[in-house]
Protein backbone atom coordinates (compact mmCIF):
# COMPACT_ATOMS: atom_id res chain seq x y z
CA UNK A 1 0.00 0.00 0.00
CA UNK A 2 2.67 2.49 1.01
CA UNK A 3 4.64 1.88 -2.21
CA UNK A 4 1.51 2.49 -4.29
CA UNK A 5 0.79 5.77 -2.49
CA UNK A 6 4.41 6.84 -2.90
CA UNK A 7 4.37 6.11 -6.65
CA UNK A 8 1.05 7.94 -7.00
CA UNK A 9 2.59 11.04 -5.40
CA UNK A 10 5.60 10.92 -7.73
CA UNK A 11 3.34 10.42 -10.76
CA UNK A 12 1.22 13.40 -9.69
CA UNK A 13 4.36 15.55 -9.49
CA UNK A 14 5.32 14.63 -13.06
CA UNK A 15 1.84 15.47 -14.31
CA UNK A 16 1.98 18.83 -12.52
CA UNK A 17 5.40 19.55 -14.04
CA UNK A 18 3.98 18.77 -17.49
CA UNK A 19 1.02 21.03 -16.79
CA UNK A 20 3.36 23.86 -15.75
CA UNK A 21 4.73 23.80 -19.30
CA UNK A 22 1.26 24.31 -20.82
CA UNK A 23 1.22 27.74 -22.48
CA UNK A 24 4.47 28.53 -20.67
CA UNK A 25 7.24 26.74 -22.55
CA UNK A 26 10.43 28.63 -21.66
CA UNK A 27 11.14 30.90 -24.61
CA UNK A 28 14.48 32.29 -23.48
CA UNK A 29 16.98 32.04 -20.63
CA UNK A 30 15.26 34.66 -18.50
CA UNK A 31 11.94 32.87 -18.79
CA UNK A 32 13.55 29.48 -18.11
CA UNK A 33 15.34 30.59 -14.93
CA UNK A 34 13.11 33.31 -13.42
CA UNK A 35 9.82 32.95 -15.37
CA UNK A 36 10.32 36.45 -16.83
CA UNK A 37 9.21 37.87 -13.47
CA UNK A 38 5.61 36.72 -13.99
CA UNK A 39 4.85 34.81 -10.78
CA UNK A 40 1.99 36.08 -8.63
CA UNK A 41 1.45 35.82 -4.89
CA UNK A 42 0.47 32.12 -4.72
CA UNK A 43 3.41 30.69 -6.66
CA UNK A 44 5.88 33.03 -4.96
CA UNK A 45 4.52 32.01 -1.56
CA UNK A 46 4.92 28.27 -2.12
CA UNK A 47 8.25 28.64 -3.92
CA UNK A 48 9.95 30.84 -1.34
CA UNK A 49 8.49 29.06 1.71
CA UNK A 50 10.04 25.80 0.52
CA UNK A 51 13.22 26.37 2.53
CA UNK A 52 11.19 26.02 5.74
CA UNK A 53 9.99 22.55 4.81
CA UNK A 54 13.05 21.23 3.06
CA UNK A 55 13.91 17.66 3.92
CA UNK A 56 16.81 19.08 5.92
CA UNK A 57 14.36 20.87 8.20
CA UNK A 58 11.85 18.01 8.45
CA UNK A 59 14.52 15.44 9.33
CA UNK A 60 17.08 17.80 10.86
CA UNK A 61 14.82 19.48 13.42
CA UNK A 62 13.74 16.23 15.17
CA UNK A 63 17.34 15.00 14.91
CA UNK A 64 18.64 18.08 16.70
CA UNK A 65 15.94 17.90 19.36
CA UNK A 66 16.69 14.21 19.92
CA UNK A 67 20.45 14.69 20.33
CA UNK A 68 20.76 18.19 21.83
CA UNK A 69 17.55 18.69 23.75
CA UNK A 70 14.71 21.17 23.55
CA UNK A 71 17.07 24.15 23.59
CA UNK A 72 18.07 23.22 20.05
CA UNK A 73 14.70 24.52 18.88
CA UNK A 74 15.50 28.01 20.13
CA UNK A 75 17.96 28.78 17.37
CA UNK A 76 16.39 26.55 14.71
CA UNK A 77 12.99 28.19 15.06
CA UNK A 78 14.53 31.54 15.90
CA UNK A 79 16.41 32.01 12.66
CA UNK A 80 13.46 30.97 10.50
CA UNK A 81 11.10 33.28 12.37
CA UNK A 82 13.55 36.21 12.26
CA UNK A 83 14.05 35.73 8.53
CA UNK A 84 10.45 36.79 7.89
CA UNK A 85 10.79 40.41 9.14
CA UNK A 86 14.29 40.58 7.64
CA UNK A 87 12.84 39.46 4.31
CA UNK A 88 9.94 41.91 4.62
CA UNK A 89 12.38 44.81 4.34
CA UNK A 90 15.18 43.16 2.33
CA UNK A 91 13.36 41.17 -0.37
CA UNK A 92 11.59 44.05 -2.14
CA UNK A 93 14.83 46.01 -2.32
CA UNK A 94 16.71 43.06 -3.80
CA UNK A 95 13.90 42.69 -6.37
CA UNK A 96 14.19 46.38 -7.28
CA UNK A 97 17.95 46.05 -7.66
CA UNK A 98 17.42 43.01 -9.86
CA UNK A 99 15.02 44.95 -12.08
CA UNK A 100 17.50 47.78 -12.43
CA UNK A 101 20.24 45.46 -13.65
CA UNK A 102 18.04 42.81 -15.38
CA UNK A 103 19.42 40.15 -13.04
CA UNK A 104 18.89 36.42 -13.21
CA UNK A 105 21.50 35.38 -10.62
CA UNK A 106 22.94 36.84 -7.44
CA UNK A 107 26.28 37.24 -9.26
CA UNK A 108 24.57 39.58 -11.73
CA UNK A 109 24.10 42.06 -8.88
CA UNK A 110 27.81 42.07 -8.08
CA UNK A 111 28.88 42.24 -11.72
CA UNK A 112 26.64 45.15 -12.62
CA UNK A 113 26.95 47.21 -9.46
CA UNK A 114 30.69 46.86 -8.89
CA UNK A 115 31.74 46.44 -12.55
CA UNK A 116 34.25 43.75 -11.60
CA UNK A 117 34.80 40.52 -13.46
CA UNK A 118 37.01 39.22 -10.63
CA UNK A 119 34.28 39.79 -8.06
CA UNK A 120 31.70 38.13 -10.31
CA UNK A 121 33.86 35.00 -10.61
CA UNK A 122 34.54 34.96 -6.86
CA UNK A 123 30.82 35.11 -6.08
CA UNK A 124 30.17 32.21 -8.47
CA UNK A 125 32.90 30.08 -6.88
CA UNK A 126 31.74 30.92 -3.36
CA UNK A 127 28.17 30.03 -4.25
CA UNK A 128 29.03 26.78 -6.03
CA UNK A 129 31.26 25.62 -3.17
CA UNK A 130 28.62 26.05 -0.50
CA UNK A 131 25.71 24.82 -2.58
CA UNK A 132 27.39 21.43 -2.98
CA UNK A 133 26.61 20.23 0.55
CA UNK A 134 23.05 21.54 0.15
CA UNK A 135 22.41 19.13 -2.71
CA UNK A 136 24.05 16.27 -0.84
CA UNK A 137 21.79 16.99 2.12
CA UNK A 138 18.65 16.47 0.02
CA UNK A 139 19.82 13.08 -1.27
CA UNK A 140 21.06 12.01 2.15
CA UNK A 141 17.62 12.79 3.56
CA UNK A 142 15.92 10.87 0.78
CA UNK A 143 18.00 7.79 1.55
CA UNK A 144 17.06 8.07 5.23
CA UNK A 145 13.38 7.92 4.25
CA UNK A 146 13.83 4.89 1.98
CA UNK A 147 15.99 3.04 4.52
CA UNK A 148 13.54 3.65 7.35
CA UNK A 149 10.62 2.26 5.36
CA UNK A 150 12.57 -0.94 4.70
CA UNK A 151 12.28 -0.73 0.94
CA UNK A 152 14.84 -2.98 -0.67
CA UNK A 153 16.10 -0.42 -3.15
CA UNK A 154 19.84 0.32 -3.44
CA UNK A 155 20.54 3.83 -2.23
CA UNK A 156 22.45 4.78 -5.36
CA UNK A 157 19.58 3.64 -7.56
CA UNK A 158 17.04 5.62 -5.56
CA UNK A 159 19.05 8.82 -5.57
CA UNK A 160 19.94 8.35 -9.22
CA UNK A 161 16.27 8.04 -10.20
CA UNK A 162 15.47 11.07 -8.04
CA UNK A 163 18.16 13.11 -9.76
CA UNK A 164 16.77 12.06 -13.12
CA UNK A 165 13.27 13.10 -12.08
CA UNK A 166 14.60 16.49 -10.94
CA UNK A 167 16.34 16.96 -14.28
CA UNK A 168 13.14 16.05 -16.16
CA UNK A 169 11.21 18.68 -14.17
CA UNK A 170 13.78 21.31 -15.00
CA UNK A 171 13.96 20.46 -18.70
CA UNK A 172 10.17 20.58 -18.99
CA UNK A 173 9.63 24.18 -17.96
CA UNK A 174 12.52 25.56 -15.92
CA UNK A 175 11.58 27.31 -12.69
CA UNK A 176 7.86 26.83 -13.30
CA UNK A 177 8.03 23.07 -12.66
CA UNK A 178 9.34 23.23 -9.05
CA UNK A 179 7.08 26.23 -8.39
CA UNK A 180 3.94 24.31 -9.35
CA UNK A 181 5.07 21.04 -7.72
CA UNK A 182 5.89 22.93 -4.51
CA UNK A 183 2.15 23.41 -3.94
CA UNK A 184 1.63 19.64 -3.84
CA UNK A 185 4.79 19.20 -1.80
CA UNK A 186 3.78 21.67 0.89
CA UNK A 187 0.27 20.26 1.22
CA UNK A 188 1.69 16.75 1.64
CA UNK A 189 4.31 17.86 4.16
CA UNK A 190 1.74 19.69 6.29
CA UNK A 191 -0.50 16.60 6.27
CA UNK A 192 2.45 14.30 7.03
CA UNK A 193 3.69 16.39 9.94
CA UNK A 194 0.21 16.78 11.40
CA UNK A 195 -0.44 13.03 11.14
CA UNK A 196 2.94 12.10 12.62
CA UNK A 197 2.77 14.64 15.42
CA UNK A 198 -0.78 13.73 16.38
CA UNK A 199 0.04 10.00 16.33
CA UNK A 200 3.09 10.60 18.54
CA UNK A 201 1.04 12.60 21.04
CA UNK A 202 -1.65 9.92 21.04
CA UNK A 203 0.95 7.21 21.67
CA UNK A 204 2.28 9.19 24.67
CA UNK A 205 -1.28 9.80 25.96
CA UNK A 206 -0.84 13.55 25.59
CA UNK A 207 -1.05 15.72 27.61
CA UNK A 208 -1.14 13.51 30.71
CA UNK A 209 1.59 11.10 29.68
CA UNK A 210 4.13 13.51 28.19
CA UNK A 211 7.30 13.34 30.32
CA UNK A 212 9.78 16.05 31.10
CA UNK A 213 12.25 16.61 28.29
CA UNK A 214 15.65 16.91 29.91
CA UNK A 215 18.35 18.70 27.95
CA UNK A 216 22.11 18.20 27.97
CA UNK A 217 24.51 20.68 29.47
CA UNK A 218 26.56 23.21 27.55
CA UNK A 219 25.06 26.42 28.80
CA UNK A 220 21.70 24.89 29.62
CA UNK A 221 20.61 24.72 26.03
CA UNK A 222 22.17 21.54 24.77
CA UNK A 223 24.34 23.59 22.43
CA UNK A 224 28.04 24.44 22.69
CA UNK A 225 28.44 28.14 23.38
CA UNK A 226 25.07 28.53 25.09
CA UNK A 227 23.21 31.81 24.61
CA UNK A 228 25.95 33.46 22.56
CA UNK A 229 25.87 30.64 20.03
CA UNK A 230 22.07 30.65 19.85
CA UNK A 231 21.76 34.40 19.28
CA UNK A 232 24.63 34.64 16.79
CA UNK A 233 23.33 31.64 14.83
CA UNK A 234 19.82 33.07 14.68
CA UNK A 235 21.13 36.36 13.27
CA UNK A 236 23.54 34.69 10.84
CA UNK A 237 21.09 32.20 9.39
CA UNK A 238 18.13 34.58 9.21
CA UNK A 239 20.23 36.81 6.96
CA UNK A 240 21.53 33.82 4.99
CA UNK A 241 18.01 32.51 4.38
CA UNK A 242 17.10 35.81 2.70
CA UNK A 243 20.19 36.27 0.50
CA UNK A 244 20.92 32.65 -0.43
CA UNK A 245 21.51 32.32 -4.21
CA UNK A 246 18.36 30.29 -4.84
CA UNK A 247 16.27 32.65 -2.70
CA UNK A 248 17.52 35.67 -4.65
CA UNK A 249 16.67 33.88 -7.91
CA UNK A 250 13.18 33.16 -6.56
CA UNK A 251 12.72 36.86 -5.78
CA UNK A 252 13.40 37.72 -9.41
CA UNK A 253 10.42 35.60 -10.47
CA UNK A 254 7.94 37.92 -8.72
CA UNK A 255 5.73 40.41 -10.53
CA UNK A 256 6.24 43.18 -8.01
CA UNK A 257 8.00 44.01 -4.73
CA UNK A 258 4.63 44.37 -3.03
CA UNK A 259 3.91 40.69 -3.77
CA UNK A 260 7.06 39.70 -1.92
CA UNK A 261 6.30 41.94 1.03
CA UNK A 262 2.74 40.69 1.45
CA UNK A 263 3.90 37.07 1.41
CA UNK A 264 6.29 37.67 4.29
CA UNK A 265 3.33 38.58 6.50
CA UNK A 266 1.72 35.15 6.14
CA UNK A 267 4.85 32.97 6.13
CA UNK A 268 5.08 32.67 9.96
CA UNK A 269 1.92 30.52 9.82
CA UNK A 270 4.17 27.69 8.67
CA UNK A 271 5.86 27.71 12.07
CA UNK A 272 2.77 25.98 13.51
CA UNK A 273 4.09 22.66 12.19
CA UNK A 274 7.26 22.60 14.30
CA UNK A 275 5.58 21.73 17.63
CA UNK A 276 4.34 18.54 15.94
CA UNK A 277 7.90 17.71 14.84
CA UNK A 278 9.00 18.36 18.42
CA UNK A 279 6.46 15.85 19.71
CA UNK A 280 7.73 13.24 17.25
CA UNK A 281 11.28 13.70 18.55
CA UNK A 282 10.03 13.52 22.13
CA UNK A 283 8.16 10.29 21.37
CA UNK A 284 11.28 8.61 19.96
CA UNK A 285 13.46 9.81 22.82
CA UNK A 286 11.09 8.54 25.52
CA UNK A 287 9.76 5.38 23.87
CA UNK A 288 12.97 3.40 24.06
CA UNK A 289 13.35 3.30 20.25
CA UNK A 290 16.93 3.29 18.98
CA UNK A 291 17.22 5.07 15.61
CA UNK A 292 20.18 4.06 13.44
CA UNK A 293 21.24 7.72 13.40
CA UNK A 294 19.73 11.01 14.62
CA UNK A 295 18.62 11.70 11.05
CA UNK A 296 16.25 8.71 11.34
CA UNK A 297 14.22 10.11 14.27
CA UNK A 298 11.40 11.53 12.13
CA UNK A 299 10.93 8.32 10.15
CA UNK A 300 11.20 6.12 13.26
CA UNK A 301 8.25 8.01 14.73
CA UNK A 302 6.36 7.75 11.44
CA UNK A 303 6.91 4.01 11.07
CA UNK A 304 6.02 3.31 14.70
CA UNK A 305 2.77 5.27 14.81
CA UNK A 306 1.25 5.52 11.31
CA UNK A 307 -0.44 2.91 9.05
CA UNK A 308 1.01 1.87 5.69
CA UNK A 309 -0.96 4.31 3.53
CA UNK A 310 0.12 7.23 5.72
CA UNK A 311 3.77 6.12 5.57
CA UNK A 312 3.55 6.14 1.78
CA UNK A 313 2.13 9.67 1.89
CA UNK A 314 4.92 10.81 4.19
CA UNK A 315 7.56 9.21 1.97
CA UNK A 316 6.11 10.91 -1.11
CA UNK A 317 5.99 14.28 0.63
CA UNK A 318 9.58 13.91 1.86
CA UNK A 319 10.76 12.94 -1.63
CA UNK A 320 9.09 15.98 -3.19
CA UNK A 321 10.45 18.15 -0.38
CA UNK A 322 13.98 17.11 -1.28
CA UNK A 323 13.52 17.33 -5.03
CA UNK A 324 11.74 20.70 -5.14
CA UNK A 325 14.50 22.30 -3.09
CA UNK A 326 17.11 20.54 -5.20
CA UNK A 327 15.50 21.80 -8.42
CA UNK A 328 15.55 25.35 -7.09
CA UNK A 329 19.23 25.06 -6.21
CA UNK A 330 19.99 23.63 -9.66
CA UNK A 331 18.20 26.50 -11.37
CA UNK A 332 20.21 28.98 -9.31
CA UNK A 333 23.54 27.24 -9.92
CA UNK A 334 23.15 26.51 -13.67
CA UNK A 335 23.04 30.13 -14.88
CA UNK A 336 25.78 31.11 -12.42
CA UNK A 337 28.10 28.92 -14.48
CA UNK A 338 26.74 29.41 -18.00
CA UNK A 339 25.95 33.12 -17.62
CA UNK A 340 28.46 34.44 -15.07
CA UNK A 341 31.43 32.09 -15.17
CA UNK A 342 31.37 31.79 -18.98
CA UNK A 343 29.68 34.97 -20.27
CA UNK A 344 29.29 36.21 -23.82
CA UNK A 345 27.29 33.26 -25.20
CA UNK A 346 23.95 33.34 -26.96
CA UNK A 347 20.69 32.86 -25.08
CA UNK A 348 20.33 29.30 -26.37
CA UNK A 349 23.90 28.41 -25.44
CA UNK A 350 23.35 29.78 -21.93
CA UNK A 351 20.38 27.46 -21.45
CA UNK A 352 22.25 24.42 -22.77
CA UNK A 353 25.31 25.24 -20.66
CA UNK A 354 23.16 25.62 -17.57
CA UNK A 355 21.43 22.29 -18.22
CA UNK A 356 24.81 20.52 -18.55
CA UNK A 357 25.97 22.19 -15.31
CA UNK A 358 22.80 21.06 -13.56
CA UNK A 359 23.30 17.47 -14.73
CA UNK A 360 26.89 17.48 -13.42
CA UNK A 361 25.79 18.99 -10.11
CA UNK A 362 23.14 16.30 -9.68
CA UNK A 363 25.68 13.53 -10.29
CA UNK A 364 28.11 15.04 -7.77
CA UNK A 365 25.30 15.45 -5.22
CA UNK A 366 24.18 11.83 -5.70
CA UNK A 367 27.71 10.57 -5.07
CA UNK A 368 28.15 12.86 -2.07
CA UNK A 369 24.78 11.92 -0.59
CA UNK A 370 25.55 8.22 -0.93
CA UNK A 371 28.74 8.54 1.12
CA UNK A 372 27.42 11.07 3.61
CA UNK A 373 27.27 10.37 7.31
CA UNK A 374 26.54 12.58 10.31
CA UNK A 375 23.93 15.14 11.19
CA UNK A 376 22.21 17.20 8.54
CA UNK A 377 22.44 20.07 10.98
CA UNK A 378 26.22 20.10 10.42
CA UNK A 379 25.72 20.48 6.66
CA UNK A 380 23.13 23.17 7.30
CA UNK A 381 25.62 25.15 9.38
CA UNK A 382 28.35 24.77 6.76
CA UNK A 383 26.01 26.04 4.05
CA UNK A 384 25.02 29.17 5.98
CA UNK A 385 28.59 30.00 6.96
CA UNK A 386 29.46 30.39 3.28
CA UNK A 387 26.40 31.88 1.58
CA UNK A 388 25.84 34.54 4.25
CA UNK A 389 29.22 36.09 3.42
CA UNK A 390 27.53 37.58 0.34
CA UNK A 391 25.37 39.80 2.57
CA UNK A 392 27.72 42.79 3.14
CA UNK A 393 28.33 43.19 -0.60
CA UNK A 394 24.61 43.02 -1.34
CA UNK A 395 23.79 45.54 1.39
CA UNK A 396 26.34 48.02 0.03
CA UNK A 397 24.72 47.65 -3.39
CA UNK A 398 21.24 48.16 -1.88
CA UNK A 399 22.49 51.39 -0.31
CA UNK A 400 23.47 52.46 -3.84
CA UNK A 401 27.05 53.11 -2.82
CA UNK A 402 29.30 53.19 -5.84
CA UNK A 403 32.54 51.87 -4.39
CA UNK A 404 35.54 49.95 -5.76
CA UNK A 405 35.26 46.18 -5.93
CA UNK A 406 38.51 45.52 -4.04
CA UNK A 407 37.06 45.98 -0.51
CA UNK A 408 34.13 43.69 -1.39
CA UNK A 409 36.53 41.04 -2.71
CA UNK A 410 38.77 41.29 0.36
CA UNK A 411 35.82 41.13 2.74
CA UNK A 412 34.32 38.06 1.06
CA UNK A 413 37.64 36.20 1.06
CA UNK A 414 38.35 37.06 4.70
CA UNK A 415 34.86 36.10 5.80
CA UNK A 416 35.03 32.73 4.06
CA UNK A 417 38.53 31.97 5.33
CA UNK A 418 37.85 32.89 8.95
CA UNK A 419 34.42 31.28 9.14
CA UNK A 420 35.51 28.00 7.58
CA UNK A 421 38.75 27.80 9.57
CA UNK A 422 36.97 28.29 12.89
CA UNK A 423 34.27 25.80 11.86
CA UNK A 424 36.67 22.97 11.04
CA UNK A 425 38.90 23.74 14.05
CA UNK A 426 35.81 23.71 16.31
CA UNK A 427 36.76 27.11 17.71
CA UNK A 428 34.06 29.56 18.81
CA UNK A 429 35.48 32.80 20.25
CA UNK A 430 33.16 34.07 22.99
CA UNK A 431 30.81 31.22 22.07
CA UNK A 432 29.83 32.88 18.78
CA UNK A 433 28.95 30.95 15.64
CA UNK A 434 32.07 30.75 13.41
CA UNK A 435 30.07 32.09 10.49
CA UNK A 436 29.10 35.18 12.49
CA UNK A 437 32.76 35.83 13.31
CA UNK A 438 33.53 35.58 9.59
CA UNK A 439 30.61 37.88 8.74
CA UNK A 440 31.75 40.51 11.25
CA UNK A 441 35.30 40.45 9.88
CA UNK A 442 33.90 40.57 6.33
CA UNK A 443 31.89 43.70 7.17
CA UNK A 444 34.80 45.36 8.97
CA UNK A 445 37.16 44.75 6.05
CA UNK A 446 34.62 46.25 3.63
CA UNK A 447 33.98 49.22 5.91
CA UNK A 448 37.70 49.89 6.29
CA UNK A 449 38.24 49.62 2.53
CA UNK A 450 35.31 51.86 1.66
CA UNK A 451 36.27 54.54 4.20
CA UNK A 452 39.73 54.83 2.66
CA UNK A 453 38.65 54.69 -0.97
CA UNK A 454 37.20 57.62 -2.91
CA UNK A 455 33.52 57.25 -3.82
CA UNK A 456 32.91 56.43 -7.48
CA UNK A 457 30.56 58.84 -9.26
Amino acid sequence: MEVSIFLAVITASVLIAVYSRYRHAARNARDFFVASGQFGAVLIFFLTIGETYSIGSVLGFPAGIYTQGSGFGMWFLGYILLSYPVGYFLNPRIWTLGQRYSCITVADIFRNHYASRTLEILVVLNTALFLLPFGEMQFAGLMVVVRSLGWHIPGMMMTGLSALLTLVWILLSGIRAPAYVSILKDVLMVVAILLGGYAAMHAMHWPVGVPEFSTPGNGGHGLPGGNAFIVSTIILQSIGLCIAPQTVAFLFTAKSPRTLQKNQIFMPLYMLMFPFLFMMALYVRTSGATPASPNDVFMVAVCATLPGWARGLVAGGCALSALVILAGVCLALGPLVSRNLMPGHSDRTQKIGAQVTIAIYLVVSVLGGASLSGLMVMLNNLYYIGVTQLAPGIIVALLDRKVPAIPIIAGLLCGDLVGMSLFFLHVMPAGLNPGMIGLIINALVIWAGISRAPRIA
